[in-house]
Order: C-alpha cells, then sequence, then structure tokens
C-alpha cells in the first residue's frame, strides 16, 4: 500500500500490523511536495527498514510544474537512503525520462513505474534499464493499452491505484487477471505465477 509521506507511513505501519497479507509503502510523492520537504529527514530514517518504498517520483504535468525544482531536490535528496532489496514504485507523469536519467545517475533500480503513459516507444527504453510497469484494468480499456504489447511479461506488475480508482481494488485487480489471461493466452494460474515471480524479481540493485 503507498503513502505519500513518510507521516503517513508511520500512521500506516502500526494501522496495518494485524493484517499480515498488507505491506505499507514508504513514500514521498511529488505532488505533495510543500509538505514533503519538512520530511526528508524522517523518509532516510524510515528508509533503513521499510522494505517498500513508493510513490516518490516526479510529476510535471500542469498539476506539478509549480513545484518541479523542489520535485527535484526532494528526490535527489532521498534516492540515497534507498537500499539494495527494495521494491520501489514511481510516479512519472509527464516525467518518466527525467525521472529515468536521476535513477540512473544514483544507480537506483529496477524500480516499478507505477500507471505509465508515456508510450510504448519510452516504455521500451525502460525495459532496457531493467525496470517494470504496473497496470491497472484503465490501462487495458483505454490508449495505453498498447502498453502490454510493447512490455515484455516478465516486467508486468498489477495495480489498484485505489482508492483513486476503485473502492474496490481486490475485485479490480481479479478483473486485471482475468484480462492478461486472454490476452496472453494462458491460464490464470500461470498469469498469478508470472506476476509473483516478477514482483519478486523487481528489487533495487540485486
Amino acid at each position: 500500500m503507498a503513502t505519500m509521506l513518510p507521516s503517513h507511513y508511520q500512521v500506516a505501519l502500526s494501522h496495518l500490523k494485524p493484517f499480515k497479507e498488507i505491506r505499507p509503502a514508504l513514500g514521498m510523492h511529488p505532488l505533495r511536495a510543500n509538505e514533503g520537504k519538512k520530511e526528508i529527514s524522517m523518509f532516510k530514517t524510515l528508509a533503513l527498514s521499510a522494505e517498500y518504498i513508493g510513490e516518490i517520483g516526479l510529476d510535471l504535468s500542469a498539476e506539478g510544474h509549480s513545484t518541479k525544482e523542489l520535485q527535484v531536490e526532494i528526490l535527489r535528496s532521498i534516492l540515497p537512503a534507498i537500499g539494495k532489496g527494495k521494491f520501489v514504485t514511481v510516479h512519472s507523469r509527464n516525467a518518466h525520462t527525467e525521472l529515468s536519467n536521476i535513477l540512473d545517475y544514483f544507480k537506483i533500480g529496477p524500480v516499478c513505474f507505477h500507471y505509465f503513459i508515456g508510450g510504448p516507444q519510452e516504455a521500451e527504453k525502460l525495459v532496457v534499464k531493467g525496470h517494470y510497469f504496473s497496470i491497472n484494468h484503465l490501462m487495458l480499456k483505454n490508449k495505453h493499452r498498447n502498453l502490454i504489447d510493447a512490455v515484455p511479461r516478465d516486467r508486468i506488475l498489477v495495480e489498484s491505484d485505489g482508492p483513486f480508482l476503485t473502492k474496490q481494488p481486490w475485485s479490480m485487480i481479479n478483473q486485471v487477471y482475468n484480462e492478461l489471461s486472454n490476452i496472453w493466452r494462458i491460464d490464470k494460474i500461470d498469469v498469478d505465477k508470472l506476476l509473483t515471480d516478477n514482483f519478486s524479481k523487481c528489487r533495487t540493485n540485486l
């Protein structure tokens, strides 16, 4: 479960403790940059023990353009704190090239690009660098459907992006599994095995 800020992650840690199959991810969302700049030290401390990181990244859409420089500053501050063996999911709206370059500079990867909208050619460049992509049900129905054809099966993960895209994440994820089974023409149990293997391999600097 991704979080927006380190302080949110701290709350989620205790709240989700009884739920053994749900793990919080330590986030520093680019659209919360003004709040996040006050929590950089907290992120660095929590990153020592956090197995899952996200969302972090850049947002250079109209919504995030005003904080571009601050987003970059925060990202460059927190990336060195991410050690080996972490699962990292990144936000890259209108910023996949800039984000990829910064990840390269700090030698962070592979990571999972969440709800990637950069197009198949740009996705192929990220595949060469070893990165992964998480898809949701909307991506299988709109113009981003061609991402499935451009990205190898062994670089695909599944996301719900709840509660933003759905209030029923488990139902939605099951729907994506069913659709991938049809697209790839393999049994659903094989889809599950493939995605489980992909998830285990999407870890930083292995």
